[in-house]
């Protein structure tokens, strides 16, 4: 960035003076409304360097109580917030007026205030985590705050912070509602906020749910900021057509039975809701461009007894004008789609509508189905096999039995299989009670003893079932039992025989005793200390997917052994060893002959190497898959000299007796092998190839693909032509081209206004000539994958290939006349001699690269003389670098671009308020111009936008009396005093105003106020004119249809045919 540069240099910087503030808004709810000192003290900014950098430097100026990483510049009074990471000079687009007043001398004035996310994160905590009567104040004043600060809401709109109130005012009651729907309706006067709504349906669909609020002034609310809302625009009718569908599915409820219930009057009368309501309808209903979504609206009123309610209303005395005009109406538009009002009734145009995409010539499923009542929440269960104290079952007996004494353990009488041991356990084990369960906890409960009830009962016998998780948990643990029983009892006779067999005699050289049989005798061998399996009943059970027995020891064959021989080869003989300090006399030494290190290193190789028969054999035969690459290698190493040959030697040959150490050992086993150093270099350059062959190719490679895309690529051309424009122009020359080693220096280049390197006009004036031009980075892979490779070194590196390709041949040869069998040798033989000829192909390959980037370097311009002083991984380099200091460069010149595009969209709707625009325009005429002061600084206009302020002013200054004047009939109180006219009527508590509050003139209460009486007072005559484009089937009302019953046409449609005992 310019501001991390080098300002050494003399050159000239523009300055600008300033007057700066603080304000002290960390807790927006506690917010001063003026900036602090006073008398703004003035400071000198770099107009070159990045805000962000001088923010520092002006927190420390002004003390200002903020959070250094929190702040954010704001110009005062337009209230722009400068981009931190921007210069003044870089944003003197969306600054006119501020740079204006520089030019005239003045020195305008910067608020320092935190962050607009900051503050949004703050008021989004504190709704959060508030509760009781600070929530209530923080709702109270939510409203006021969006009205001080206009670049707050599409901020808080941005920050999830629509959720956050519907959140909130769910679970709050109907005063905390209110407030929450004054600051909504705040947000929405603003079209920030609007738009806001028309992309969060939440919003929509929470609004229609307060409809049906037990509190008049919730519902009121709610209704006038949908009518708004559907006003705004034509698409926001299918909006709110789907949030009202949305709620019904939820709920279960009838789509658009909030708004029948108000129309049935059961909270009471109020001539308000009732107009509030049918506009509503009327407008939705006017919005629609097809006839099925038309029928379907109306047809799922009619359902809930509109037609009935209509008549009502209409027959009775006193109805109010407006609400008479809105039911005319709605029976008009009716009776208009269903054909049966003439279209010279109405006046107007009527406009073609289109057709529905789908279901054409049908009814509406809603208009057409019978309500069934919901099922209930309950329903058959499913059939559950419990156990209890008071109907026990045996779970793993396929057969029952009466409690009785338990016979002892035999193999015949076990219920469960080869488990024996079970009647013995179930004495133990009285009762298992499995309580049946859905999920995987049913495991806790097999371990319930406690309860007393038999294990079976012969009363209910058993009823074969498919085994569930249950039976399965039940019958392993019972098998545990029974095997931990088997293995018991087994070592108890095992136990008596070896304390028999002990006791006997040793003279009676195999005599059967006189008391009995004669046991066999095991001499004690040596033990195998496995971890046995517990498989005790499985033998019989069910196949698994691996096979058709339970587990693989199932699936085993027997095997018969020779017990004898087994006996004598295994028999333990631990009375034979020799005490401990004889042991330690007889031990004999190892022979060892190597120098302590070098046998040390040796040992420590053999960790990582296989045993050293194995590395033999694969010596001889060439096999990879026993040493590895890197074994090679190490083997390498490790190969003994003659000298250490010759001295091991001697030593076995003095000690015969005495064995070789490791590393003797395996020093000798390695000089066994014939021609071993020809084998491993042999060897090592026959893994090392295909390494070394690409390390050489995929780099010349590289190269030659790097050169034809720089060559091809159109954006480097464009670079380069438009860096030679601006050359010539600065250096008043006519020259043709420059060598491409300049690139490294283009960055350094900086104007002498706005210290902005050359590189960035570069890229700007490329993007202004070839808008679709790319990053060039991303175009060039090769060539920068080519910077990172030293070409002198492959040379290097190929010649090395040549080197070691004839050596192996050379190794080759030499192992000829040692035992290599045909195969092997064939095989080498081949591998060689393509070796050889890939090699020459590379040498060729890199002459002819070479040669091209020579080529290259003249087609680029150069001399013959410079080319031939260019290298390879330099010239590289230097694009690669170019390349990616012009993607960097390039994206900040697109994040500007963006941002003054975003600033320009932006400000087509900062502050602007939706009687702005056209469909509320006629509003602003209504009031009486008043002069007022803003509410704050910060939050005012600037000079640019004075038409825009003086019709806000004029919005914001209506009086309540102009404002309300069209409702006194309707129980408004005509009174000056500073209440809201939304809270005021004949439905107001004194508990739904917040306690003591003494509030302004709230004049955007009044401009909700006319917004929805300009709705109201619409003239139906323009509301009805418009035609739907009517479905393939002729579609009619219900009304009319249960009426009148069904046409011929829509009969034929539907495949129906009236014929004998068929009424139609």
């Amino acid at each position: 960035m310019a501001g991390e540069e080098d300002r050494g240099d003399g050159e000239p910087v523009s300055l600008v003076t300033v007057r700066v503030q603080y304000l002290e808004d960390t807790d927006p709810f506690a917010c001063a409304n003026f900036p602090e000192p006073r008398r703004a003290p003035t400071c000198t900014l770099d107009g070159a360097l990045p805000l962000g950098a001088q923010i520092p430097a002006l927190h420390r100026l002004l003390g200002a109580p903020l959070k250094l990483e929190d702040c954010a510049l704001q110009v005062s009074p337009s209230g722009y917030y400068l981009d931190p990471e921007l210069s003044l000079e870089e944003q003197r687009e969306m600054l006119e007026g501020f740079f204006e007043e520089i030019s005239k001398g003045r020195k305008p004035t910067l608020i320092l205030r935190t962050q607009l996310s900051v503050r949004v994160n703050a008021i989004l905590e504190k709704l959060y985590g508030s509760s009781g009567p600070e929530l209530r104040r923080s709702l109270f004043s939510l409203k006021q705050i969006f009205q001080e600060d206009k670049d707050l809401v599409p901020e808080f709109v941005h920050s999830e912070g629509l959720s956050c109130l519907i959140r909130v005012g769910a679970a709050a009651d109907h005063n905390y509602q209110s407030y929450i729907l004054r600051a909504l309706g705040q947000l929405m006067l603003f079209v920030d906020g609007m738009l806001g709504v028309v992309a969060h349906t939440e919003t929509v669909q929470w609004l229609y749910t307060l409809c049906a609020s037990l509190s008049r002034l919730v519902v009121k609310t709610a209704l006038k900021l949908l009518l708004v809302f559907v006003e705004y625009s034509e698409s926001n009718a299918p909006l709110f057509i789907r949030a009202v569908n949305s709620v019904a599915s939820t709920t279960g409820a009838p789509p658009w039975a909030n708004l029948v219930s108000i129309l049935e009057e059961k909270n009471g009368a109020d001539p308000e809701l009732l107009v509030y309501t049918v506009t509503l309808i009327n407008k939705t209903l006017g919005a629609l461009p097809d006839q099925d979504s038309f029928y379907d609206v109306t047809d799922a009123l009619e359902q809930q007894g509109m037609e009935a309610l209509v008549q009502r209303h209409l027959s009775k005395a006193g109805t109010d004008v407006d609400l008479r005009a809105q039911l005319v109406l709605y029976e008009n538009a009716l009776r208009l789609e269903d054909g049966d009002l003439e279209e010279a009734v109405t006046g107007g145009r009527r406009t073609t509508r289109r057709k529905p995409s789908s279901e054409e010539g049908k009814r509406s499923r809603r208009s057409l189905e019978v309500r069934s009542p919901e099922p209930g929440s309950t329903g058959p269960a499913s059939p559950v096999v419990s156990t209890s104290t008071t109907s026990p079952v045996l779970l793993t007996s396929p057969t029952s039995s009466p409690v009785g004494p338990a016979p002892p353990p035999s193999p015949a009488s076990s219920p469960v299989g080869p488990a024996s041991g079970l009647h013995s356990t179930l004495s133990l084990f009285p009762t298992i009670s499995v309580a049946p369960s859905s999920d995987s906890s049913c495991e806790r409960s097999v371990y319930k003893l406690h309860q007393t009830a038999p294990v079976w009962a012969p009363e209910s016998p058993p009823v074969p079932q498919v085994p569930t998780g249950e039976a399965r948990l039940e019958a392993r643990f019972l098998e545990n039992v029974a095997a931990a029983e088997t293995e018991k009892q087994a070592a108890l006779a095992q136990g008596r025989a070896e304390t028999l067999a002990g006791a006997m005699p040793d003279d009676m050289d195999g005599r059967p005793a006189p008391d009995g049989p004669a046991l066999p005798t095991k001499r004690k061998t040596v033990k195998l200390f496995w971890r046995e399996l517990k498989l005790a009943g499985v033998r019989g059970g069910s196949g698994s997917r691996f096979g058709p027995s339970p587990t693989l020891w199932a699936s085993l064959e027997p095997v018969s052994v020779d017990t004898a021989r087994l006996e004598h080869l295994f028999e333990s003989r631990a009375k034979d060893v020799l005490p401990s300090k004889k042991a330690g006399e007889g031990r004999r030494t190892m022979t060892t002959v190597l120098d302590p290190k070098r046998s040390n290193a040796i040992n420590i190789g053999l960790t990582t190497l296989p045993p050293v028969h194995v590395i033999k054999a694969a010596l001889l035969n060439f096999d990879e898959f026993a040493v590895s690459k890197d074994g090679i290698e190490k083997l390498l190493t490790m190969m003994p000299t003659e000298e250490e040959r010759q001295k091991i030697e001697e030593a076995q040959l003095a000690n015969p007796d005495i064995p070789l150490g490791p590393a003797e050992n395996f020093l000798m086993t390695l000089a066994s092998i014939g021609g071993l150093a020809a084998r491993l270099q042999l060897w090592a350059f026959k893994l090392d190839y295909d390494s070394m062959e690409r390390e050489i190719a995929e780099p010349l490679f590289d190269l030659k693909v790097g050169m034809e895309q720089l060559v091809q690529n159109a954006t480097f051309r464009c670079i380069l032509a438009t860096l030679l424009a601006v050359g010539n122009f600065l250096n008043g020359s006519q020259s043709s081209g420059f060598e491409l080693s300049y690139l490294e220096k283009v960055s350094e280049v900086k104007d002498t206004v706005r210290r902005q390197p050359l590189l960035h006009h570069l890229c700007a004036l490329v993007l202004q000539a070839r808008p679709d031009s790319s990053d060039l980075y991303s175009e060039i892979p090769a060539l920068a994958r080519c910077a990172k490779v030293d070409f002198e070194q492959l040379t290097e590196n190929l010649g090395q290939l040549e080197r070691r390709s004839r050596a192996a041949e050379d190794s080759l040869r030499s192992l000829a006349k040692h035992e290599l069998a045909p195969a092997l040798r064939a095989r080498l033989t081949h591998f060689l001699a393509h070796c050889t000829r890939r090699v020459a192909m590379l040498r060729i390959v890199h002459r002819r690269v070479c040669n091209r980037f020579h080529a290259f370097l003249l087609y680029l311009g150069y001399t013959a003389e410079a080319a031939r002083e260019v290298r390879i991984m330099q010239f590289c380099h230097t694009l690669r670098e170019f390349a990616l200091e012009y993607r960097t460069c390039r994206d900040r010149v697109l994040q500007q671009q963006q941002k003054r595009a975003t600033y320009r969209e932006r400000n087509k709707t900062r502050g602007r308020m939706i009687t702005e625009t056209e469909k509320f325009s006629g509003v602003a005429g209504e009031t009486p111009s008043k002069p007022s002061v803003p509410v704050a600084v910060s939050s005012g206009l600037g000079e640019g936008d004075a038409d825009s302020h003086a019709t806000m002013k004029s919005l914001l200054a209506s009086k309540p009396e102009d404002a309300t004047h069209g409702r006194r009939s309707r129980g408004m109180v005509q009174s000056s005093s500073p209440v809201m006219p939304t809270a005021v009527g004949p439905s107001t508590v004194p508990l739904e105003e917040p306690p003591g509050s003494s509030l302004p003139s709230d004049t955007s209460d009044e401009i909700m106020d006319l917004l929805v009486q300009s709705v109201t007072k619409s003239s139906p005559r323009a509301l009805a004119a418009r035609e739907r484009k009517r479905s393939r089937g002729n579609r009619k009302s219900l009304r009319r249809t249960l009426k009148s019953g069904l046409g011929e046409d829509l009969v034929q449609a539907l495949g129906l045919s009236k014929g004998p005992g068929l009424e139609v």
